[in-house]
């Protein structure tokens, strides 16, 4: 699993960078690619909509400079494969008790899969979590 990528910059600081672009940009210019990689490192740190919204950045074309294709939140893995975790169903327990109380986890990977469940008592959750925090692709 790839770490995720962290930048020594701030939110802030990048923003400023844009702004500094859009005041000497010309119509029609595209954004430079240093200040996508700027914009794609802090995803890690401060989420897409936050970045999107204060760089005003299409969050498709973000994603895009992601690896993650559209909206569908689909990372390509090596080789151009599509990133898929198998979770066996053996270590979630689909019938929680009747003193459960109603209470959800959400994982988020780095490259924006996500993983909503209602952890239960028989749920090796260690286990799940660490199968879908450090899957690799399948089928390489």
């Amino acid at each position: 699993m790839k770490a995720p990528i962290e930048s020594p910059l701030t939110l802030e600081e990048v923003a400023e960078h844009f702004e500094q672009w859009r005041t000497s940009k010309k119509n029609g210019d595209r954004i430079p690619e240093p200040l996508w990689s700027e914009a794609v490192a802090l995803v890690g740190t401060y989420g897409v909509s936050q970045v999107t919204r204060t760089l005003r950045l299409s969050g498709t074309d973000l994603n895009k400079r992601r690896g993650i294709i559209g909206t569908g939140q689909r990372r390509q893995g090596p080789g151009g494969k599509t990133a898929f975790v198998e979770i066996d169903r053996a270590l979630v327990d689909p019938a929680p008790g009747p003193d459960a109380t109603a209470v959800w986890m959400e994982l988020e990977r780095p490259d924006g899969l996500r993983l909503r469940i209602q952890p239960s008592g028989g749920a090796d959750m260690l286990a799940l979590v660490d199968r879908f925090m450090g899957a690799r692709a399948c089928c390489s």
